[in-house]
């Protein structure tokens, strides 16, 4: 019975059919990838970090399908499934989160940011919702579009009141229905969602200081 367990967990990662090389993987290794970010300028000519604000990122939450570390895919006719014999390295919310910490670390609008497996009591607080992160296919034969969304939400964290909220979506064609390509198609989805998110949170800390101005 524990053999039959074991092999009933496994079989979903290799039953996919489909009619591409890559819906129907054979590879007998589980391939691992990660979410790699762009590089991005140093920041310069900012004030320095004790005269700006600080910010926490909390652990984003996952949408329906996106509690996992397997990789999404959307098939024709809204089917949600799984890529056979490859996963993301660690859960998809620790890699948004870590993605978000690189892209907002090197943010000239904060002095310091932390996730939360730091102690660090920040002055503000991000918090993720990912409400889509899948490859989509229109057809089960050509390469798939990848779907990111994001609902985002930054909370000043002396009060709990709410800043704003606002979302942000990017999608990324593959350029072949290939792993290696899916996978590149989803790091610069991400990071184009990254880079927008903090361009949103930095407009709505803006906003906020002008208020405040006397």
């Amino acid at each position: 019975m524990r053999h039959m367990s074991r092999c009933l967990l496994i079989a979903p990662l290799l039953a996919l059919s489909g009619c591409t090389n890559l819906l129907h993987s054979t590879a007998p290794a589980l391939q691992l990838y990660v979410l790699q970010p762009l590089p991005t300028a140093p920041a310069s000519g900012s004030a320095p970090p004790a005269a700006r604000p600080t910010l926490r990122i909390a652990r984003p939450l996952p949408g329906l399908g996106m509690n996992t570390d397997r990789i999404a895919l959307l098939r024709p006719g809204n089917r949600l499934d799984y890529y056979a014999g490859s996963r993301w390295s660690a859960p998809l919310t620790d890699l948004v989160s870590d993605l978000q910490l690189t892209v907002l670390r090197a943010d000239s609008s904060w002095g310091a940011v932390a996730d939360d497996r730091s102690s660090f009591n920040a002055d503000y607080l991000l918090q993720t919702s990912i409400e889509r992160f899948t490859a989509e296919y229109a057809t089960e034969a050509g390469p798939p579009v990848i779907q990111v969304e994001w609902h985002c939400l930054l909370i000043r964290r002396s009060d709990g009141g709410l800043l704003g909220s606002f979302a942000v979506t990017h999608s990324q064609p593959a350029q072949e229905n290939r792993m290696g390509s899916v996978v590149l198609a989803f790091s610069e989805a991400a990071d184009q969602a990254a880079l927008d998110a903090a361009a949103q949170a930095d407009q709505l800390l803006r906003s906020a200081k002008v208020r405040a101005a006397p």
